[in-house]
């Protein structure tokens, strides 16, 4: 008896649950925002993400406060020519901004595409060649809408049970003061 009902159960579960939809069904997440929104066929992507800072603050040579956990990137590929700008929160240059104090940081550069990864000859890796400092940032594309930090040596970066080191696609939308 207790089988049966174990079976009937699974077999209910499986046959109300919903799969996740396809990817030509999915819909970008939307953020808001307060900078003007880069538009037009000139626009590759805009990407987010909130990495662990440990790994990407050295790297970038961005000032951040000792208990910094996380940075916000904020990244946007530019078709022609190939350039992007990096805006980081949590990093950088200290703010003043209605009273409060926060560190943010613009990097611009310029990027190309690499393929070769590990045993996947086919994988794009986007590269980031900043112009000040003077580093560069390997990203994993894995699909249209996802974008993997890998490091130096070209291998995935690994965050933390809060943050991950992937940027998403995503959709801006103006903030209203």
């Amino acid at each position: 008896m207790k089988t049966i009902l174990v079976i009937t159960f699974c077999s209910l579960f499986v046959h109300f649950s919903k799969a996740q939809t396809t990817t030509a069904d999915n819909k970008l997440s939307q953020t808001i925002t307060f900078r003007p929104i880069p538009k037009g066929p000139s626009v590759l992507g805009v990407f987010q993400g909130r990495p662990p800072c440990a790994g990407l603050a050295g790297q970038l040579q961005l000032s951040v406060p000792n208990d910094c956990i996380k940075l916000k990137c904020d990244l946007v590929l530019y078709r022609q020519p190939a350039t992007f700008t990096l805006y980081v929160v949590g990093g950088g240059d200290l703010v003043q901004q209605d009273g409060n104090t926060y560190r943010r940081k613009l990097l611009k550069g310029k990027w190309s595409i690499v393929k070769g990864l590990g045993a996947d000859p086919e994988a794009a890796i986007y590269v980031l060649d900043f112009d000040a400092p003077k580093t560069r940032i390997y990203l994993f594309k894995g699909n249209e809408n996802v974008l993997f930090f890998l490091d130096n040596n070209k291998q995935f970066r690994v965050g933390n049970e809060d943050f991950s080191y992937t940027l998403n696609r995503v959709e801006l939308v103006a903030g209203v003061k």
